[in-house]
């Protein structure tokens, strides 16, 4: 007989692999909702946060004129 009734290979993963994906779906759902259970702070933007951005400050830039173009 050419066939055999068996199945042959690797029949484990056939129970191991939903397994795994179960397991791999249930932790994606808790750390996702323990994630979106964290309160986030929006504090108000500090007014004078803008004023420090650093080399241009103002619409000047700091430096030599010569960095200046005309």
């Amino acid at each position: 007989m050419l066939a055999e009734a068996a199945p042959t290979g690797a029949n484990y993963w056939l129970i191991l692999g939903p397994i795994i994906i179960a397991i791999v779906i249930i932790t994606w759902i808790a750390i996702t909702r323990s994630a979106s259970r964290k309160r986030v702070d929006h504090k108000a933007p500090d007014p004078d946060a803008l004023s420090g951005r650093g080399p241009v400050d103002g619409g000047v830039i700091k430096g030599d004129p010569g960095q200046r173009k005309p």
